[in-house]
């Protein structure tokens, strides 16, 4: 299989099953000279991030960890007083953190933003923005944004001079690992970790891998941008990647799930994110394991109640799979990161022979 239709946006949940949803192809290439992945099929037409997009890992404490442990990187490597701009800041929660901190002052730019913090500016960053800073914070925007060399162009060109931290998804470790259900259609760019130090002519002033090392990140000088990147992007030779050989795993996965449904076991998911909604869209398209399912669990207030575009799966809190869940179930964890939290959860509540699976 060379191509897959999918939901455009996993992390905006629809309000009722009956929503329109909006889907798109993936068809993967790979630029050879660069280890770069790209979604040929990516068009930025249909994917639109509104009110409705809840990407927010802020109310798991892991997650909490691992912005607190990217703040003490930008600490170790700038002095106290520097300024911050975070673009594409989200929900705010990192801008939140730091203001806490109260190490470095920030400013933040999103158009999705739904609070009101005076640091927050609700718009996207454009070209026509001259501003000064000290850090550019890009956190899992680039990922987002087709010919992200031509968007750190842009940062250039707005900021001048200043370093940028980037964090991005480590795309070696979604092949190493095997995890299908991390390619998704929001995500237009794979970057290995060669492809992102690639984007600086320069080597990069730090690198290193985060949060189980599903992440990943450098810090740089914006004004370093290597021509040597878009010459390949542009004229260097791609291939196109089989999805099937890329991932042969995926009938294995739902079949060691189907294995441990026994009688009238149901079935949850922990985690409606991109995730867990991609792993419950194969099933869909396979036509596996959807029946069996009681719902999906999410911490954010902000999706529960609500369906996960593709497999139109209800979102639920875990107060509610707290009452309802029963040892003998089945519980599908979608991010191992967030294992140790939940079983300690899964204690506390006298479910511990509760069948867990760590996709």
């Amino acid at each position: 299989m060379t191509f897959l239709r999918v939901p455009v946006i996993p992390n905006s949940p629809l309000m009722s099953a009956a929503d329109h949803q909006v889907s798109g192809i993936i068809k993967l290439h790979s630029n050879r000279a660069l280890g770069f992945v790209e979604n040929a099929e990516f068009d930025p037409r249909i994917a639109k991030y509104d009110d409705a997009y809840q990407n927010s890992q802020a109310h798991s404490p892991q997650f909490l960890r691992h912005m607190t442990n990217v703040l003490e990187i930008l600490k170790s490597e700038f002095p106290k007083g520097s300024r911050i701009v975070e673009v594409g800041c989200g929900k705010g929660s990192f801008i939140e953190l730091v203001e806490a901190d109260q190490y470095f002052s920030i400013t933040g730019f999103d158009a999705t933003y739904e609070g009101n913090n005076p640091s927050v500016i609700k718009r996207y960053l454009s070209a026509n923005d001259h501003l000064r800073t000290d850090i550019i914070v890009l956190r899992h925007v680039l990922e987002h944004i087709k010919a992200p060399h031509t968007f750190l162009d842009m940062l250039k060109s707005v900021f001048q001079t200043g370093k940028i931290y980037i964090e991005v998804p480590n795309y070696d470790w979604i092949v190493a690992n095997r995890t299908f259900f991390d390619i998704t259609y929001e995500h237009v760019n794979y970057f290995s970790q060669q492809a992102l130090s690639a984007l600086f002519s320069d080597s990069v002033k730090k690198s290193g891998l985060l949060f189980g090392d599903q992440y990943q990140f450098v810090i740089a000088n914006i004004s370093l941008l290597s021509e040597e990147f878009s010459a390949q992007y542009t004229d260097g030779i791609w291939d196109d990647v089989n999805f099937d050989a890329l991932f042969p795993n995926i009938s294995e996965e739902i079949q060691k799930i189907e294995n441990q449904l026994v009688d009238d076991a149901k079935l949850y998911i922990w985690g409606a994110a991109t995730k867990g909604c991609m792993f419950l869209v194969h099933c869909a398209n396979q036509n596996r394991l959807i029946e069996r399912i009681g719902f999906a669990v999410d911490l954010n207030p902000q999706k529960c109640g609500k369906f996960l575009p593709g497999s139109l799966v209800p979102i639920k809190s875990k107060k509610e799979f707290f009452r309802l869940a029963r040892n003998g179930d089945v519980l599908v964890i979608s991010n191992p990161n967030y294992k140790e939290e939940i079983l300690a959860e899964l204690n506390e509540h006298t479910l511990s022979k509760l069948k867990v699976i760590v996709l």
